[in-house]
C-alpha cells in the first residue's frame, strides 16, 4: 500500500510538472504574439499611422506620407514575418550558420562566393536620395515592430538566439535572395551545358559540338507559343526541326539522377478591355515557387491620405516596402520569370594574372569562425573548390559572371509603379527597374495591355558580355509589346517572344533555350483557354484557367504507350496487360484519383531520364541535369525512331521502349504495392511546411499546413508538385479591385497561435476565390509619433 501511495503521488507530481512546463511554454509563446489593437508610440514617424486588419489578418495601412507608409509596412512585416525576413537576408549574405550552426555552412559557402552583402551596400550607397529615405524608414519600422513584441519572436525562443536589428542594406539582400531563387539554377544549367559542349568539342569540331547542344537543349520546338504583336500564331509557328546531329550517341548508363526539372516559374496574362465584360483590362497572375510556412508573399493594402493620393493593393515581399504585384487603381500587373540570359560561363585559368583572392569569414554557431578563400576574375567569380571539382581536371576552371552581382542591376525602382496611371508609364519605367529579369504583363483602366521586362537588360552581345563593362537598354530599345491586335498576352516561362526581341532576351543562348525556358505546353494551354472563351472574360474565367489541370501535354505519350502495348507485347506477361488497361481507361487530368495519368507520366519520365543519362554520361562522363527542353528531342527520338541512331543498350527502339515500360511497372509496384493503387495524388502530396518543423518533428502539427492530395502538375496551368506550386493566385481589373480575387497558401501571420496563421490556406487548396481587397476592419492599431505622446 505504501508503494502504491508513492507511485500515485509520483504520477501526480510528474503530471503537475508536465502541465507546468506546457503552460509555461504556451504562455511564453503567447507573449510573442504581436499587438493588433490599441495605440503604440514609435520613434521615427512624422504623423499617425493606422494598421487595420480584417478577419483574415490582411492589413490595410493608412499613412499621411510615403515615408511613414514605408515605416508602417516594415512594422507590420516585422510583427508577423520577422523570422522569414531574417532567413532571406541571411541566405543571400551567407550568414545562416551564425544562427543554425555547421548544418548551414555548406549553403553559406555557396552563397558567399557572390559577395552579396558587399553588393547590397553599394546598391544602397548609389540609390537616389528619395528611394534611400524610404528604405531607411522601412528599416526603422522593422526594428520598431520587433520592439513592440513583449518577447522576441517565437522562433528565436526555440533556437535560443536573439534577433539581430534590421539594417537598410538587408532589404537589398532580400531582393538578392529572390535573384538566387529565380536564377541560380539557370547559372548551374548553363555550367552543365558548357561542360557538355566542351566534351563534344573534344571529340569533334566546335561547330559539331554546337549543333549537338542546340539539338538536345531544343531552343525551339513544336511547343513554342510566343506572343506576336500583329497576329495570333496558331499553326505553322514553330521553327523547322533541327537535323539529327552526327555526335548524338547513347553509350552510357541509363541509371542516374532523374525527374522532372522543377523550374521556378509562373503564369501571367492580360486581356484587353475589348475582350472583358467590364471593358477594363484584366490581369491574372500565379507565381510558382517553393511553398513553405509562412507563405512567400504578404498581402496588404497601402494608402496615403494627404498629398498625392496612393491606394495600392496586392502582395508584398517581407523585407521590402514595395507591392510586388497587384493594382493601384489605374494599372494592374503581375510577373513570371523570364529565363533570359543573365549569367555567363566561360573557361579560363584557375590561377594567374587578373585573379583576386578574397577571404570570407563565416561565423558558425558553436564552432567559431570558418575562413573560405574565393577568387574573383574581372566581373565574375571562379567556380573552384569541391562543388566544382570536375572542372579543374584539365587545368582550367569555369568562371561565372552573374548580373545579380552588379550593383547597378538591383534597385527599388519598382516603387515607381505605384504612381503609374497608364501602361505607357509602366513601359517607360521598366528599363530602370532593378530586379531579377521578369516578364511583366500590365493592363490599365482604359482597357490597354502590354508586356515588357522588369529588370535591367544589357546592350552587349556575346558569350562573355557580362564579364566586362555594361551598358543597359533604355526605353528606346528595351523589349516590349503594347496593344497587341489579338487583345491578349500570355507568359508562362516559355519563349515569350520571337524574332529580334528573342535575341535581346536570350542573347547568344537564344538557340539553346536561354537560361532554361519552359517547353511551352503550359503557355499554349493558357493561350488556347483565353482565345477559346465564347464570351467576354471575367475574373471567374481567369480562376478557371489558373486551376486547369487537364493533361493535354502528356496525351501523345499515352497514344505511344497504347500503340506499343499490342497483343504481341502483352503476351510477355500480365503486368503489361494491366498497365495497358489502366492507361487506356485514363482520366485525362492530373487529379488526385487518376491512376492512368500517373502511369503515363512515370513512363514518360523513365524514357526521358534513360535517354538523357545514357547520352550525357557517355559523352561527358558524368550525369548532368536533364533540361526541360529535352522533351522535344526526346519525343522526336521515340516517335521517329531514327534508324541511324541506336537507343541505349544498342537494341531496337521498340525493345528499348518496352523495357522502359517494364522498368516503370517495377518502379510503381515498389512505390504503391500494385499498379491499380498508384493514384496520382499519393505520388507526392502537397506538404507546406515550416522550416523549423523539419528539425523538431513533434511540432509539425502545430507549425505545418495540412498535407493534402491536390490536382495539378508541371505542364498545365495548375502547377503543383509536392512543396512546389502557386505561391499566390490573383486576377484583378484596375479600378475594380472589389471584384478581384486573391489566393495564398497561408495567412499573413507567421505565429502558430495567431488566428491569421492558416487563414486562406483552405481557399487556396480548393481553388476558391477570396477577396482581392481586405474586408471590414476587425482590429485597429494606431501608431503615434513619439513626439506626440501625451
Amino acid at each position: 500500500m505504501r508503494w502504491l501511495r508513492w507511485l500515485r503521488w509520483t504520477v501526480v507530481v510528474v503530471a503537475v510538472l508536465a502541465l507546468g512546463v506546457f503552460f509555461t511554454a504556451w504562455w511564453t509563446l503567447r507573449r510573442s504574439l504581436p499587438p493588433v489593437d490599441g495605440t503604440l508610440t514609435a520613434q521615427g514617424l512624422a504623423a499617425e499611422v493606422v494598421i487595420e486588419r480584417d478577419a483574415r489578418g490582411t492589413p490595410r495601412i493608412t499613412a499621411r506620407n510615403r515615408e511613414d507608409l514605408a515605416f508602417a509596412t516594415g512594422f507590420a512585416h516585422a510583427q508577423d514575418r520577422f523570422f522569414q525576413m531574417d532567413l532571406a537576408r541571411r541566405f543571400a549574405a551567407g550568414e545562416l550558420a551564425e544562427l543554425f550552426g555547421a548544418a548551414a555552412l555548406a549553403q553559406d559557402t555557396r552563397t558567399r562566393r557572390f559577395g552579396f552583402r558587399s553588393v547590397a551596400r553599394r546598391v544602397l550607397a548609389a540609390a537616389p536620395a528619395g528611394e534611400r529615405a524610404l528604405i531607411e524608414s522601412y528599416a526603422r519600422g522593422v526594428n520598431a515592430g520587433i520592439s513592440s513584441l513583449k518577447t522576441r519572436p517565437w522562433e528565436y525562443l526555440l533556437l535560443r538566439a536573439e534577433p539581430r536589428a534590421w539594417a537598410p542594406e538587408d532589404s537589398v539582400l532580400v531582393v538578392h535572395s529572390m535573384w538566387w531563387q529565380l536564377q541560380h539554377d539557370s547559372l548551374l544549367a548553363e555550367l552543365d551545358r558548357r561542360r557538355l559542349e566542351r566534351a563534344a568539342a573534344q571529340r569533334s569540331s566546335p561547330e559539331a559540338a554546337q549543333a549537338l547542344v542546340a539539338f538536345v537543349y531544343a531552343g525551339h520546338s513544336e511547343w513554342d507559343t510566343p506572343n506576336y504583336g500583329k497576329e495570333l500564331c496558331t499553326t505553322g509557328c514553330a521553327h523547322p526541326p533541327q537535323p539529327w546531329p552526327p555526335l548524338l550517341r547513347f553509350t552510357g548508363s541509363v541509371d542516374g539522377a532523374g525527374g522532372e526539372p522543377a523550374l521556378a516559374g509562373s503564369n501571367g496574362w492580360a486581356v484587353a478591355g475589348v475582350h472583358t465584360r467590364s471593358g477594363t483590362a484584366l490581369v491574372a497572375n500565379d507565381m510558382h515557387l517553393g511553398l513553405g510556412v509562412p507563405a512567400v508573399w504578404y498581402p496588404a493594402r497601402l494608402r496615403i491620405q494627404d498629398g498625392p493620393p496612393l491606394d495600392i493593393s496586392g502582395v508584398t515581399l517581407p523585407g521590402t516596402p514595395a507591392v510586388a504585384a497587384g493594382s493601384n487603381g489605374s494599372v494592374a500587373w503581375g510577373f513570371t520569370n523570364s529565363y533570359g540570359d543573365f549569367s555567363d560561363i566561360r573557361w579560363g585559368a584557375c590561377t594567374g594574372a587578373g585573379h583576386l583572392e578574397r577571404v570570407e569569414k563565416i561565423a558558425v554557431r558553436g564552432a567559431g569562425e570558418t575562413r573560405v578563400v574565393y577568387h574573383d576574375v574581372e566581373s565574375g567569380v571562379l567556380l573552384d573548390g569541391d562543388e566544382f571539382a570536375a572542372d579543374v581536371r584539365s587545368g582550367e576552371c569555369a568562371q561565372a559572371a552573374w548580373l545579380a552581382t552588379r550593383p547597378e542591376a538591383t534597385n527599388f525602382g519598382l516603387l515607381g509603379v505605384e504612381k503609374a496611371r497608364r501602361i505607357d508609364d509602366v513601359l517607360a519605367l521598366a528599363p530602370r527597374i532593378g530586379i531579377p529579369g521578369q516578364n511583366v504583363v500590365v493592363g490599365d483602366t482604359g482597357g490597354r495591355i502590354a508586356w515588357t521586362l522588369f529588370g535591367r537588360v544589357p546592350r552587349g552581345t556575346g558569350p562573355d558580355r557580362l564579364f566586362g563593362a555594361l551598358e543597359f537598354r533604355d526605353e528606346t530599345d528595351h523589349p516590349r509589346i503594347a496593344d497587341p491586335p489579338v487583345g491578349r498576352l500570355w507568359t508562362a516561362n516559355q519563349r515569350v517572344v520571337d524574332g529580334p526581341l528573342e535575341a535581346v532576351i536570350g542573347d547568344d543562348e537564344a538557340d539553346v533555350g536561354a537560361g532554361g525556358y519552359d517547353i511551352g505546353a503550359r503557355a499554349r494551354q493558357i493561350r488556347d483557354d483565353l482565345v477559346g472563351l465564347a464570351h467576354p472574360a471575367t475574373e471567374a474565367d481567369m480562376l478557371a484557367i489558373q486551376t486547369d489541370s487537364r493533361a493535354l501535354f502528356i496525351a501523345r505519350w499515352r497514344f505511344l504507350l497504347l500503340e506499343l502495348l499490342d497483343e504481341a507485347a502483352m503476351s510477355d506477361g500480365p503486368p503489361r496487360r494491366e498497365f495497358r488497361a489502366l492507361v487506356s481507361d485514363w482520366k485525362a487530368e492530373a487529379s488526385p484519383d487518376a491512376v492512368g495519368y500517373r502511369l503515363v507520366r512515370a513512363f514518360r519520365g523513365n524514357v526521358l531520364d534513360a535517354l538523357w543519362n545514357s547520352f550525357a554520361s557517355g559523352l561527358a562522363g558524368e550525369n548532368l541535369r536533364r533540361p526541360a527542353q529535352f522533351e522535344s528531342p526526346g519525343w522526336r527520338l521515340v516517335s521517329e525512331k531514327p534508324p541511324g541512331i541506336a537507343p541505349p543498350g544498342g537494341v531496337e527502339w521498340r525493345d528499348f521502349l518496352l523495357a522502359r515500360i517494364d522498368a516503370t511497372v517495377t518502379e510503381l509496384v515498389q512505390e504503391c504495392g500494385s499498379l491499380a493503387a498508384c493514384n496520382y495524388g499519393s505520388r507526392q502530396p502537397v506538404a507546406v511546411r515550416h522550416p523549423l518543423s523539419r528539425a523538431v518533428p513533434m511540432l509539425s502539427r502545430l507549425l505545418d499546413m495540412p498535407t493534402l492530395e491536390l490536382p495539378g502538375d508541371h505542364h498545365m496551368p495548375r502547377v503543383q508538385d509536392g512543396s512546389f506550386g502557386a505561391s499566390e493566385r490573383f486576377a484583378v481589373s484596375p479600378g475594380r479591385e472589389d471584384q478581384g480575387y486573391m489566393q495564398l497558401p497561408g495567412g499573413p501571420s507567421g505565429h502558430p497561435l495567431s488566428p491569421f496563421y492558416r487563414s486562406g490556406f483552405e481557399d487556396w487548396a480548393a481553388g476558391r476565390p477570396a477577396p482581392f481587397l481586405p474586408g471590414p476592419a476587425v482590429h485597429r492599431l494606431l501608431l503615434r509619433p513619439l513626439s506626440s505622446a501625451p
